[in-house]
């Protein structure tokens, strides 16, 4: 049995009644599982926003290779167009490419 929060305490001691919320007033108890879903929510989000934070630092590290990789053509006479990528927010290819 997992130990008491001294939520669960208050909860059992006074009931669920309306309670003083530091400058909200007086209203109903927050509801703690939903306290514990946002939380968890947040935690993917940060989880997400580290994964793709490792695949921008991933194909930073990927697009510098490849640079080194075109000079190292180029410098034995072989001839590489380079790669252009799409803008962050853009969905379609709007960069013109050379006639």
């Amino acid at each position: 049995m997992e130990p008491k929060t001294i939520h669960d305490v208050i909860d059992e001691v006074l009931g669920t009644r309306l309670v003083y919320i530091l400058r909200l007033g007086y209203g109903p108890k927050p509801n703690k599982k939903s306290s514990s879903a946002d939380r968890i929510n947040i935690e993917k989000r940060l989880k997400n926003k580290d994964a793709l934070n490792a695949c921008k630092s991933n194909f930073e590290v990927l697009q510098t290779q490849m640079d080194v990789m075109r000079s190292a053509l180029l410098d034995v006479g072989i001839q590489v167009s380079p790669l252009q990528f799409l803008a962050p927010n853009n969905t379609s290819n709007s960069s013109s490419s050379g006639s």
